[in-house]
């Protein structure tokens, strides 16, 4: 009798599942995850998606980067989150996820401590914006800073498109949209004079602004709660080193050194 309830409690259970789930195979890494044999295919692009993705994804967000929702879809937040990854490793800035980037996502990117243990640090070198709290690496973000050609300024004379290295701290912040006679700028904060960090909808993988550190509408929409006024930004990469711009961390007072001491005990 209890092998006539059970068979029916089955088929019930069954009865009840859709046509579409039952098509699916159990060794289906996009619903069960890969088994022991899973490996890596040779690319990852644009477009692509399916249990791989996700594990990219994964991967991305827990090493700093963000990649945008987790759905297994490589879209432009993918995107942009392995172009940083490939900046922040040295590699070709595609954002093509190739079979060999995998190994680089077990060297996790990290800054040596600073004075200030909250901060952000802009490295125009590499390209990135990397965020800092608590002296632990949070975020790190592509940019595209000033490309160096010549534009015409408000006031008719020619400028140099080049973004102000050194260490300053945020001053002003405005909402939404501003507009100004070199185009839109997003959220911008601004760090000396009329350069700021900002959303853009054009932010390619290599220097070309105006001078602004632009970054991605989503990446600004994510730092203008983490960004505060009066935050250090500390600016290198170019003319100035990270040396030369940001204080390191002060050393713990050393404990004396008491076998040196001239009254010490002799031992017998």
């Amino acid at each position: 009798m209890r092998r006539v309830i059970v068979a029916i409690a089955i088929m019930t259970f069954i009865a009840g599942i859709p046509a579409e789930a039952l098509a699916y195979s159990f060794d289906d890494p996009d619903l069960f995850g890969p088994g022991e044999g899973w490996v890596a295919p040779p690319e990852l692009s644009a477009g692509d998606q399916g249990y791989a993705v996700r594990r990219l994804q994964t991967a991305l967000e827990a090493a700093g980067f963000r990649p945008g929702a987790t759905d297994g879809r490589y879209g432009a937040g993918t995107v942009a989150a392995v172009i940083a990854f490939e900046k922040a490793h040295g590699l070709e800035r595609d954002g093509v996820f190739t079979f060999d980037e995998w190994a680089y996502l077990d060297a996790p990117v990290a800054l040596p401590p600073s004075e200030y243990a909250d901060r952000v640090e802009v490295d125009l070198g590499r390209q990135l914006l990397f965020l800092i709290r608590n002296q632990e690496l949070e975020t790190v973000l592509p940019i595209s800073s000033g490309s160096g050609g010549t534009y015409r300024g408000l006031g008719g004379t020619y400028a140099r498109a080049r973004t102000p290295e050194g260490a300053f701290e945020f001053y002003r912040h405005v909402e939404g949209w501003r507009i100004s006679y070199l185009g839109g700028l997003y959220e911008p904060y601004y760090f000396r004079g009329g350069y700021a960090i900002h959303g853009s909808s054009s932010v390619p993988p290599y220097p070309a602004s105006h001078g602004c550190v632009r970054v991605r509408i989503p990446d600004m929409d994510f730092l203008k709660h983490q960004i505060e006024l009066g935050m250090p930004i500390f600016v290198y990469g170019s003319r100035l080193s990270r040396d030369d711009v940001v204080p390191p961390a002060a050393e713990p007072p050393r404990a004396p050194d008491l076998l040196s001491r001239t009254d010490s005990p002799t031992i017998a």
